[in-house]
């Protein structure tokens, strides 16, 4: 049996937080949920994940601002920005962006596949 991936998820609304990890969790990847940035710019910055998933739930809430100032940091993890409020795109810090409501888990889970598959380093400067 292959090792389980280790990702963060991070997600300011609890209830979709809650959600969505345990639906990855169903998945081959170890999930660290979190719903505070601060700890989980420490996360990313600390551990060794494969990947990190910053989800935006609502339209002008101050997790946005939150998210921008991760996507900004020079973290050095493929990062997956799931924009369901529909108000941060384009973003062009993240690795890849899932935009709109209609956004499934299926789709997050085709996108933590191509991620996932990606070399870890520096990112290139666009």
């Amino acid at each position: 049996m292959r090792p389980k991936m280790p990702i963060l998820l991070y997600c300011a609304d609890r209830e979709l937080l809650s959600a969505t990890a345990f639906a990855l969790r169903l998945q081959p990847y170890d999930v660290t949920a979190i719903d505070d940035s601060r700890s989980a710019a420490a996360v990313m910055m600390a551990s060794d994940l494969v990947c990190g998933i910053l989800i935006h739930a609502r339209q002008g809430d101050f997790a946005g601002r939150l998210i921008r100032r991760l996507l900004e940091a020079d973290l050095h993890v493929p990062l997956l920005l799931v924009d369901l409020a529909g108000d941060l795109a384009p973003v062009r810090y993240a690795d890849m962006v899932l935009y709109g409501r209609n956004t499934s888990m299926a789709h997050i889970l085709g996108a933590l596949n191509v991620l996932c598959a990606r070399k870890r380093g520096p990112r290139s400067a666009a």
